[in-house]
């Protein structure tokens, strides 16, 4: 990045940088997300879901 950062101005290598953080903070809050169990209601909606595209799908065949 630094041969980079020589053509670039003060404000885009600023700009870089706080994509950069965020990404970092984005990408950490994420994986504490996907720790968590799933609420058991939206396992049950995605069953729900699931049955009634299986029941679409045989339909259409």
């Amino acid at each position: 990045m630094k041969a980079v950062a020589k053509h670039l101005s003060e404000h885009d290598v600023a700009r870089i940088k706080r994509a950069a953080k965020l990404g970092a903070a984005l990408r950490e809050a994420y994986a504490e997300v996907l720790a968590e169990p799933c609420p058991q209601s939206m396992l049950d909606l995605l069953d729900e879901l699931r049955a009634q595209e299986s029941k679409q799908t045989k339909r259409k065949d």
